[in-house]
C-alpha cells in the first residue's frame, strides 16, 4: 500500500471503492426510510418481492446475503403485514414472499423518497459518466459471476474425486 492508504493493485482499489459506495448507499437508504419505520435491508426485500413473488433463498442469492439474514427481515415484514408467505407450487418447502397492499404502499412511499433524493444527487453527478460506470460494473459483474461459477464447478469435481 502507498502512504495514502490506497492499494497498489487496481482490483483491490476497485473492491474497496465498491465497499465504500455500498456503505454510503446503505446509510442513505436507512436515512431515507427511517421516517416510515423502514431500513435499507427491509427496502431491499420489499423491492425484490415488489417485482414478483420470490423465495427467501432467491432473494438472498440475488442480493449476496445469507439466507438466514433475509429470513429474519422477511419474518419481521410478514409480522408487520407488509408481505405474506404464499404456497410455492415449485417447492412446498420454500414459500414465496408476496407484497400485501400495505407493503405495496410502503414500497411506493420509499420509491418516492428515493426519487426525490435521486433528483437532488443527480445535480451533482454526470449522467453520462454514471451510465458508463454502470456499464463497466455490469461487465465486471458478469466476469465475476462466470469466474464464481467456474470455480464452484472445479471445486465440485475435486470433491467428487475424493
Amino acid at each position: 500500500m502507498e502512504s495514502t492508504g490506497k492499494p497498489n493493485d487496481p482490483l483491490s482499489r476497485f473492491a474497496l471503492s465498491i465497499f465504500w459506495i455500498n456503505g454510503l448507499l446503505l446509510r442513505t437508504g436507512d436515512r431515507l426510510t427511517r421516517s416510515i419505520g423502514q431500513s435499507s435491508a427491509r427496502w431491499q426485500v420489499l423491492g425484490r418481492v415488489g417485482d414478483q413473488p420470490q423465495t427467501v433463498a432467491q432473494i438472498a442469492r440475488d442480493m449476496g446475503h445469507a439466507r438466514q439474514s433475509v429470513q429474519r427481515v422477511a419474518d419481521v415484514l410478514a409480522k408487520e403485514g407488509l408481505i405474506v408467505y404464499q404456497n410455492n407450487p415449485a417447492n412446498r418447502r420454500a414459500p414465496l414472499l408476496e407484497l400485501t397492499p400495505h407493503g405495496a404502499d410502503i414500497l411506493r412511499t420509499i420509491s418516492s423518497l428515493n426519487e426525490e433524493w435521486a433528483r437532488h444527487i443527480m445535480t451533482k453527478l454526470n449522467p453520462e459518466q454514471l451510465d458508463a460506470v454502470a456499464d463497466a460494473l455490469e461487465e465486471i459483474a458478469h466476469i465475476l459471476e462466470a469466474d464464481e461459477q467456474q470455480t464452484s464447478q472445479q471445486e465440485t469435481r475435486k470433491e467428487e474425486r475424493l
